[in-house]
């Protein structure tokens, strides 16, 4: 499960919004239910909840944060607008008993 600045991120580059709200309100009920907090708000009854109280464009991002949960949207579909910072490389690290093999 995305945390949620990544639901936001899909949401900007996917939706060209994001409103930190409705990714919220989908996750509200994590802390006391945890995984299972997705019988409560991860279903189209509250998305269209969601829809009567913010609108077309939240239920759309809240169907977003739904298709991302379940595995549907994956980061790989919206990289192309995600810049990135490239990792920093790191040297490898030496192999142990290299030393020794070599006397």
């Amino acid at each position: 499960m995305p945390r949620r600045q990544e639901h936001l991120r899909a949401a900007s580059v996917l939706l060209g919004h994001a409103d930190p709200l409705v990714h919220k309100l989908m996750d509200q009920s994590m802390e006391r239910l945890g995984p299972r907090h997705r019988y409560v708000t991860h279903n189209m009854e509250y998305v269209r909840a969601i829809r009567q109280l913010f609108g077309d464009e939240a239920a759309l991002e809240a169907t977003l944060h739904l298709l991302q949960d379940w595995g549907v949207i994956s980061e790989e579909d919206y990289a192309f607008g995600v810049e990135r910072r490239p990792r920093r490389q790191r040297p490898p690290a030496p192999r142990r008993g290299a030393a020794l093999a070599r006397r």
